[in-house]
């Protein structure tokens, strides 16, 4: 079946902004990924090290797509976001239209915050001396904005069995987030944002990691969390269209 989407309609300043994010996290991916290939030997970083880097960095990828899936559900509105809101928000009515976006939409989600913050983390330890813990940072550094990037792709392959033995695999295996795990989401909008692995989201839900950063933001700023998602969708159960409420004031 033949997926409609409903916001695939993008002005020239979309794609630029698009683009550029998109472009500059995987800058962000190839000075890591340099840095790595031109210390490899100078780090002193065994294979221990190397296996663990890679693990925590896989850990914190999955926490880091939670954070920015979080963030978008949470606080942001599509009079900030515009198109990415709007996404966001047809996803959670018709989960399926996801698939009929490219991949530069979907991976632009991630690759903003990514560029912004991993790329600062980047730099910053390269201004060190090479060392293995400089090594192992740049590690995770790498894996987490490579996990930005294509974490959107990720979340794709949960809504559904992949087609790809290799794919399903991974899946059993919890090495990309299965089907069943990641649609706890869909069912409670408020638990299992992390999509690359889901491990993450053993330990923030149980932890409840995400109402304390509500209620630590709540406290500082006075932000009433999902106020205008909770609008948004009495809106649609009223009108069952996916245009914009009326502004919510707090």
């Amino acid at each position: 079946m033949q997926l409609t989407p409903f916001f695939t309609d993008a002005t020239p300043a979309n794609i630029r902004a698009m683009r550029f994010f998109v472009g500059a996290n995987i800058t962000v991916i190839l000075f890591c990924a340099f840095y790595l290939a031109r210390y490899v030997f100078a780090s002193g970083l065994g294979w221990p090290g190397l296996i663990s880097a890679i693990v925590i960095g896989y850990f914190l990828g999955d926490f880091a797509s939670g954070a920015v899936h979080w963030a978008i559900d949470t606080w942001f509105d599509d009079r900030t976001l515009g198109r990415a809101i709007a996404i966001t928000r047809e996803h959670h009515t018709h989960p399926d239209h996801v698939h009929g976006y490219g991949f530069v939409e979907l991976a632009s989600l991630g690759s903003a915050p990514s560029a912004a913050v991993i790329g600062l983390a980047a730099l910053t330890t390269a201004l060190f001396e090479v060392s293995a813990l400089t090594y192992v940072l740049m590690i995770i550094w790498f894996v987490i904005a490579t996990c930005l990037l294509f974490g959107m792709s990720f979340h794709n392959l949960a809504h559904g069995p992949a087609r790809s033995p290799v794919l399903r695999l991974a899946q059993r295996c919890h090495l990309v987030c299965p089907p069943p795990h990641h649609w706890v989401h869909h069912r409670d909008q408020t638990i299992h944002y992390c999509v690359v692995n889901g491990w993450a989201n053993y330990v923030c839900d149980r932890l409840h990691i995400w109402r304390a950063l509500e209620r630590l933001i709540v406290a500082v700023t006075g932000l009433v969390p999902r106020a205008d998602d909770h609008a948004w969708q009495d809106h649609y159960r009223e009108t069952r269209t996916l245009s914009a409420p009326p502004k919510v004031h707090s």
